[in-house]
């Protein structure tokens, strides 16, 4: 039976409203730097991709993935072929802009899913591999007491697809693995990563057909239950 539903964040619940290229140029321009945000971007998603993910550790990272973030902005500008003198004031403007409001927005049926779901007495959750910043995240976006529990990858040392973090998740709501939906857009991360750990598991990127998908599948499955009893 499943008694808990947790979500990814990024790209499942929430997505940007501008490309990051476009906020690192945005606060460039704080600073008396003029950068083309389309040339940034493209950098972004280089770095993004030739970045190693922060190394796993056996707790909590000490600097919540500060250093791992650093190293992606100042890769992004390299790449892009700027040089920024104040650094290090750039990279805290920049870091800390990603958790204000108006930065995120949540996807369009994320409200109406959540509310069912709380009507079928699902517990809910999130596992991500995000830092610290997601609790103002989902706190400006108005959802953040939806979730029983945050399961963030800065605070348990490790990344999704890893089985620790979805165990992590288990404990905490004190339920078998298998008792826990995984909802998630990424392939790999998400659903090779929840399976793999004993969870089930549910494709989703924010859209209505994938969320209302995710509905019927739980209340059939209640159904079932219910005519078994």
């Amino acid at each position: 039976m499943i008694r808990v539903v947790t979500f990814d964040a990024a790209g499942t619940l929430i997505r940007l409203v501008n490309p990051p290229g476009q906020t690192y140029a945005e606060t460039a321009r704080l600073f008396g730097y003029n950068l083309d945000p389309v040339r940034v971007q493209d950098a972004f998603g280089l770095a993004w991709k030739s970045l190693p993910p922060p190394p796993d550790c056996s707790g909590p990272q000490s600097d919540d993935d500060r250093d791992w973030w650093r190293a992606l902005v100042a890769k992004t500008i390299e790449l892009a072929r700027y040089e920024i003198d104040r650094f290090d004031d750039y990279f805290k403007e920049v870091y800390e802009t990603f958790a204000r409001p108006g930065v995120w927005e949540l996807f369009p049926s994320v409200p109406l899913v959540l509310t069912e779901l709380n009507r079928l007495d699902i517990r809910l959750g999130v596992i991500s591999n995000f830092d610290r910043r997601l609790y103002d995240v989902l706190l400006h976006l108005g959802v953040r007491d939806a979730f029983e529990h945050v399961i963030i990858s800065s605070e348990v040392g490790v990344r999704k697809p890893a089985a620790r973090i979805f165990l992590e998740a288990a404990r905490r709501f004190g339920v078998e693995a298998h008792e826990i939906l995984h909802v998630g857009d990424d392939p790999e991360s998400d659903l090779r990563g929840a399976r793999s750990a004993g969870l089930q598991a549910f494709p989703a990127g924010g859209e209505t057909t994938h969320f209302a998908g995710l509905l019927s599948s739980l209340s059939l499955h209640r159904s079932q239950i219910s005519e078994d009893l």
